[in-house]
Formats: C-alpha cells, structure tokens, sequence
C-alpha cells in the first residue's frame, strides 16, 4: 500500500521532513538517500515524486544546482538527491526528537 501525498497535510509534511531528515543524518550521499526514505515512508514511485515536488514547492529541500525536473518521473526518482534545506529544517526544529 502507498502513501498518496494528496491526502497529506502540513502536519503529515512536517512529519515526512522529519524522517527523512534522520534519515539524512545517517547518509554521506544525498543520491542514496530516496530508496531508504520510499520504503520507510511506504512510497511507491508516484507517491515519492508528489512528495518531492510538495517539499520543493514548500521550500523545505534544497535542490541546488540540479534540475527536479529530470528527477521527478518514474525510474529516476529513487536517485533524487535529497537535502534537506535550512528552512526545511526550521520548520521541524521542534519536531526532532
């Protein structure tokens, strides 16, 4: 069963930040990240890039100098390089455990 992001509120976004944030913590490589935060989240492919592009809208991942655009489609998404931005971060201060 998938998570849809349609049904997420800021609550549950806050919420998917903060997993993935830890998840972060524990990872070197950003591009290794999106298979582990899928699976803990329970996301398939089209439920991670509704996900992504939320968080991106939102301002809570950083994108850098790469382009969602190519990485938010099916078969690419799993190497998205999650970074979790400073006013990501901001928003689950009072979040992280």
């Amino acid at each position: 069963m998938s998570v849809r992001v349609m049904d997420f509120n800021e609550e549950r976004l806050k919420k998917s930040l903060c997993q993935i944030y830890t998840i972060q913590l524990s990872n070197c490589l950003p591009d290794n990240m999106m298979p582990r935060i899928m699976e803990k989240l329970g996301l398939d492919e089209e439920g991670a890039i509704e996900l992504l592009g939320s968080l991106i809208k939102l301002g809570w991942l950083s994108t850098g100098h790469i382009i969602p655009k190519f990485y938010l489609r099916p078969g690419f998404v799993a190497w998205f390089p999650v970074v979790v931005s400073a006013a990501g971060r901001e928003k689950i201060k009072g979040l992280l455990a």
